[in-house]
């Protein structure tokens, strides 16, 4: 195959991303949010790209360490979350809702939706 034609194969696959993004957003937003009930949870999936620990998850968060597992093992429960390496959750599909923008707290940092590229984006990371 030529290069130009994988170029093109990927705009389409693009494409057709997006449109399925588009439709489920909604539907998605409201599984998460079936577990993700409080303000310091949401933070838990923003920063669960996968190179952030569960430690450094909690303090961010202004929780627990342990309540930082909990709320991994709920999300894994329900298929939104793996856990590959030991201590470092990464989401399944990269989205984070661009209304969940938390302020973390003793980093005095905005999340920016956790992940680089993550906002309004539903790709299976």
């Amino acid at each position: 195959m030529s290069q130009e034609m994988l170029i093109s194969i990927y705009d389409e696959i693009v494409k057709v991303r997006q449109l399925l993004e588009m439709t489920v957003k909604d539907k998605f937003e409201k599984e998460l949010e079936k577990i993700l009930t409080t303000k310091e949870r949401k933070i838990v999936w923003a920063l669960s790209d996968g190179l952030t620990d569960t430690k450094t998850i909690a303090k961010k968060a202004g929780i627990s360490q342990r309540a930082v597992q909990l709320a991994v093992k709920d999300l894994q429960i329900a298929d939104f979350l793996v856990v590959e390496k030991r201590g470092y959750p990464r989401r399944k599909f990269d989205y984070v809702p661009p209304e969940w923008k938390y302020k973390a707290k003793k980093e005095g940092k905005q999340l920016e939706q956790g992940a680089k590229g993550a906002e309004g984006n539903l790709s299976q990371a």
